[in-house]
C-alpha cells in the first residue's frame, strides 16, 4: 500500500542523507570470491514510527480511518531514513565485507572460512536489532551472485541476463513516455558499452520538448543499443593498489575513453559533442576527451600514478601553439 502524502511531504524538511553510488559500491568487490545476499522483508515496515508522529500518517479508506505504526511508503524522507538506519546498523563493517543499498545487503569475502565469520556477524546484527530477511530471496556462499542488476564473481561484473532480455524485448516506442524508459534502462549499464553516449544520442534528442519523431537514425540507435547490450564485456573490478590506464579518443561527433587495469576494461565513457565543440580543431577535441575522461574517473585516479594513452600526433601541436585560448 502506498498513500499519497503530498500535503505532508510539502511541509517536511528534506533529509539530504547521501544515497550510495552503485558503481562505487561495486568497485569495493575486487578480490572477493564468496558472496551471500539478503533482501529484507518489507524493509520500510520494519522501522517504527515515532509514537508522537503516528497521527500524521492517518489515511482514509472505504472501510474506515487508519494510521501507520511503521514507516509507510510515500514519505519523502523514507528512503533516506531507511538507508541511514542500515548504514548505522552495519557501520563497522561497511565496505569491508558488507555492502548495503536500501534493503539489498551483500556479504563478500575472499575465502569460505572467512565468509562464515562474516555471515555470522551480519546475521547476528540483523537478529539483535530485530530485522527480518525474506528467505526466498536470500542466497548463501555463492561463487557468482546477482546484485543490483549485475552478475558478480571473482572474474568481474556482467549485466544480468534478465535485463538483457528486457532490452531485447522492448518494443519500438510510439511516444516520448514510452521512449524514456529505454534510455533509462540501457543508461544504467552505460559503463559496459563503448561509445554509449554517441549511440544513444538520437534517442535522447527525441526526449526534448516537442521533438519526438521516429526517424531512421533513431531506429538505428535503438537497434544498436539492443545489440550492444548483448555483447558487453565482463568488466574488471578495480584494484586500487595497482595502476590504471586511460585511453581516450575523439571524433567530429563525440569523445570517448576507456579505463583499463592490467589490460582489462574497468569502465567505458563517451559523450556527444555540442555544435560549438564539433567546430573545434582535431587536437582541441582530443584534449577535451582527455579532460572529460579524467574528470569522470577522478575518484580512481586522484593522487595515484596512472598511464594516459592519447593521439600524440594531434596533441603535439598544442605544445607548439604560440597563442593559447582561454579554454586551453
Amino acid at each position: 500500500m502506498c498513500v499519497d502524502y503530498w500535503a505532508l511531504n510539502k511541509l517536511t524538511i528534506p533529509d539530504k542523507y547521501p544515497i550510495p553510488n552503485i558503481d562505487e559500491l561495486l568497485d569495493e568487490l575486487n578480490g572477493a570470491k564468496v558472496f551471500s545476499k539478503f533482501d529484507l522483508r518489507s524493509g520500510y515496515h520494519q522501522i517504527r514510527v515515532n509514537p508522537e508522529d503516528i497521527p500524521k500518517t492517518a489515511f482514509r479508506t472505504h472501510s474506515g480511518h487508519y494510521e501507520f505504526v511503521v514507516m509507510p511508503f510515500g514519505f519523502t524522507n523514507a528512503p533516506s531514513t531507511f538507508q541511514a538506519t542500515m548504514n548505522d546498523l552495519f557501520r563497522p563493517h561497511l565496505r569491508k565485507f558488507i555492502l548495503v543499498f536500501f534493503d539489498d545487503i551483500l556479504i563478500y569475502s575472499k575465502y569460505e572460512i572467512q565468509h562464515q565469520l562474516h555471515l555470522r556477524e551480519a546475521l547476528s546484527l540483523l537478529q539483535g536489532h530485530q530485522f527480518y530477511a525474506k528467505s526466498s530471496k536470500c542466497l548463501f556462499a555463492k561463487s557468482q551472485i546477482n546484485f543490483l542488476g549485475h552478475v558478480i564473481s571473482e572474474n568481474g561484473l556482467q549485466v544480468e541476463k534478465e535485463k538483457v532480455a528486457t532490452v531485447q524485448a522492448w518494443p519500438i516506442p510510439t511516444n516520448v513516455k514510452k521512449l524514456r524508459g529505454f534510455p533509462g534502462l540501457t543508461g544504467y549499464y552505460r559503463r559496459f558499452v563503448k561509445n554509449y553516449g554517441l549511440i544513444a544520442r538520437p534517442l535522447t534528442n527525441l526526449t526534448k520538448k516537442n521533438a519526438f519523431q521516429w526517424t531512421p537514425a533513431a531506429n538505428e540507435a535503438f537497434s544498436r543499443l539492443k545489440e550492444a547490450l548483448t555483447t558487453v564485456p565482463v568488466l574488471w573490478l578495480p584494484d586500487f593498489s595497482q595502476e590504471f590506464t586511460v585511453e581516450s579518443d575523439a571524433s567530429s561527433e563525440g569523445v570517448g575513453a576507456i579505463l583499463l587495469q592490467s589490460g582489462h576494461p574497468v569502465a567505458y565513457f563517451s559523450k556527444g559533442l555540442s555544435f560549438s565543440n564539433r567546430l573545434k580543431s582535431a587536437y582541441e577535441r582530443e584534449l577535451l576527451a582527455v579532460v572529460l575522461a579524467l574528470q569522470k574517473w577522478k575518484h580512481y585516479l586522484l593522487r595515484r600514478h596512472f598511464f594516459l594513452k592519447i593521439d600524440h600526433y594531434t596533441l603535439k601541436y598544442l605544445l607548439e601553439q604560440r597563442v593559447i585560448t582561454t579554454e586551453q
